[in-house]
């Protein structure tokens, strides 16, 4: 009886955790941008809610690529530099919040989250023997795609229209790598974390020709959606070839049947 009760009120306990609203809700304006020098725009609002006042740090990364940095006692001269190669290099990185960095997130959620090109850390493949040389190739090549500007070199701002609304544009320069952006807001109250989101954006160039903007849920649930149906292809797909397995073999053994010649009576 006593274990009974117990069950019951962890299971009552849970209800209102179950039925709360996320701290968070966030979207976008559009889940693709047209960028180059003739696109007419080149910026999505992202708009969202928060339950109770805080502030917002927003996150905006390009796709992942391997990138190489030559660094030695000479610079970049080819027969004395070494070979660094980067995995895991954002084509494209900037940052958004509502008040400075400092102020509103700890510095080692900071570092966690990747918040600020400081905090912005590579792969190393394999890693070199000396971390001072991994250091200064990361910082070249931090420093080299800022000059690129396709890393932003200052926050950008986030914006509350009343306490618990609050949007961001972000703009992308014309020469902005294309492919899938991942986007992600966060929410922190007392440089605790009390929330967050994940967007994705697609970037395409004009000769991708007119895409379509997908409504409705947020990208997230299509991928989960995608893996389902992916998931009940792939079982399908063993149902079928084994009820097809089945069938043949009482087929073969028909054709056997008639190629053998009828016996003739003998009278």
């Amino acid at each position: 009886m006593r274990r009974a009760l117990a069950a019951l009120a962890v299971v009552v306990g849970l209800v209102p955790a179950a039925r709360a609203e996320p701290s968070l809700s966030a979207d976008l304006s559009a889940h693709y941008v047209t960028v180059g020098a003739d696109a007419p725009g080149r910026a999505v609002t992202l708009f969202g809610t928060v339950d109770a006042p805080g502030d917002i740090v927003i996150v905006v990364r390009g796709p992942d690529a391997e990138a190489v940095v030559r660094r030695g006692p000479f610079g970049d001269f080819w027969l004395t530099a070494d070979r660094i190669a980067f995995a895991g290099v954002p084509d494209y990185y900037a940052a958004y919040a509502s008040a400075p960095l400092d102020t509103i997130v700890p510095p080692e959620i900071q570092a966690l989250h990747q918040i600020g090109l400081a905090n912005l850390h590579f792969q190393v493949q394999p890693p070199p023997p000396d971390p001072t040389l991994i250091e200064a190739a990361r910082l070249a090549l931090i420093a080299q795609r800022q000059t690129e500007g396709v890393y932003a070199s200052t926050i950008g701002k986030v914006g509350f229209v009343n306490p618990h609304l609050f949007r961001a544009t972000l703009a992308f320069p014309a020469d902005a790598p294309t492919g899938t952006y991942f986007i992600e807001a966060l929410l922190f109250r007392d440089k605790a974390l009390a929330g967050g989101q994940t967007m994705s954006l697609l970037v395409v160039s004009p000769r991708s020709g007119t895409i379509t903007d997908p409504p409705g849920p947020s990208p997230l649930f299509y991928a989960g959606l995608g893996m389902g149906v992916l998931a009940a292809t792939v079982a399908a797909g063993g149902v079928v070839v084994t009820v097809t397995r089945r069938r043949r073999a009482p087929v073969k053994s028909r054709r056997r049947a008639l190629r053998r010649p009828a016996k003739r009576s003998r009278r």
